[in-house]
């Protein structure tokens, strides 16, 4: 018989061999998405449903059955699975990891990893190994499930980017999200940073004023100053009555229309009113930058969330502004850069911190 040759051993072993793998779960008010995810960052599989609002124990039965789906899923080709992550639209007690979500009924420290655990031990599949190796392994199993790791949304779209987004192969970042608030996800030297109760992150808290307003005392000043409706409200305190910009008209007909979306379409297009909005809210988010910065001294700060991306086309202001007040040689070594792994960050984040709690 002929040995094989070179090419065909290598082909052999390109055939047989074993890729890494971890399920992720990204959960909020409106739905879980539960993947399969690769060694590369690349979903190899996914699931998607509605969040029951029953019962907390609903939901994480929801949980359990997508990743047993997943476990047994032909697009595991033989592979193990690693681990499980899961990225939440909360707080996570850094301690005992129970999820506190705002907003959303019955999730005040909810025990979410000890009910998915529960339900994989009930579902009676090792999760940890192939289908065809069940029977031949399982008895040497103690456990239904490999290493389970949770975090909150901010941290997991910090490890995201870090990975396979905007800043790939950073060690160190900081993921600063504009929505209806600020929060922010932040990575040291690969680890998620979460402080004792497990709220560090709350840049929308952070003091970036002299003058002490009311709204400051519910929201925090960099959210206040920012986040939401602020450039809305911003335009329509600095309109004087008369409809001779764009902007003017559009409040004068109905401010109901107005949106952040149509301030930078006008700003874009000169319109002072909206350009004069958009300025000050980027000047507040560069000054929120830049105390990141000294303070944390990043590689990178992301800009991401509704209206972090929206405020896209000026962050050159955003930089600018950070740059006058963040520490000169942590400024010197951060880049600030515009989130890129749209919807599918926390997910792929959260996939990111499964292989890191695996030790891959």
């Amino acid at each position: 018989m002929e040995e094989p040759t070179v090419k065909e051993m290598s082909k052999a072993t390109a055939q047989t061999r074993v890729s890494s793998l971890v399920i992720a779960i990204e959960f909020d008010h409106e739905k879980i998405i539960a993947a399969l995810v690769n060694e590369n960052g690349r979903i190899v599989e996914e699931l998607e449903i509605a969040t029951p609002q029953r019962t907390t124990r609903a939901a994480a039965a929801e949980m359990t059955k997508m990743i047993v789906a997943l476990a047994v899923s032909q697009s595991r080709a033989g592979n193990p699975i690693n681990a499980i992550g899961f990225s939440v639209a909360g707080l996570v007690d850094p301690l005992t990891g129970r999820v506190s979500i705002p907003g959303l009924k019955g999730w005040t420290r909810v025990a979410l990893l000890q009910m998915v655990e529960e339900g994989l031990k009930g579902a009676g599949v090792d999760i940890r190994i192939p289908p065809d190796e069940k029977r031949a392994r399982a008895k040497h199993s103690d456990s239904a499930h490999p290493a389970m790791v949770i975090n909150s949304r901010a941290a997991a779209i910090a490890a995201g980017e870090a990975w396979v987004g905007a800043a790939r192969g950073k060690n160190n970042v900081v993921y600063l999200s504009i929505e209806e608030d600020v929060e922010a996800g932040i990575i040291v030297d690969r680890r998620v940073a979460q402080g004792a109760g497990g709220m560090a992150g709350a840049a929308g808290w952070l003091a970036l004023s002299e003058n002490f307003k009311q709204e400051f005392e519910s929201r925090g000043c960099l959210a206040s100053e920012t986040a939401g409706a602020a450039l809305k409200r911003r335009v329509i305190e600095g309109w004087d009555g008369a409809a001779k910009s764009v902007i003017g008209h559009v409040i004068k007909d109905d401010a109901a229309h107005l949106d952040d979306a149509a301030i930078i379409r006008a700003a874009r297009g000169g319109d002072a009113l909206a350009l004069n909005s958009v300025n000050e809210t980027c000047r507040w988010i560069g000054r929120g930058a830049a105390n990141l910065i000294s303070i944390l001294n990043p590689e990178v700060v992301i800009i991401g969330g509704r209206i972090g991306l929206t405020l896209k086309p000026y962050l050159d202001e955003i930089r600018e502004e950070a740059g006058k007040w963040a520490m000169p040689a942590s400024a010197r070594q951060c880049h600030i850069l515009n989130a890129t792994l749209g919807d599918k960050a926390a997910l792929i984040g959260a996939a990111r911190l499964a292989f890191w709690r695996a030790g891959i």
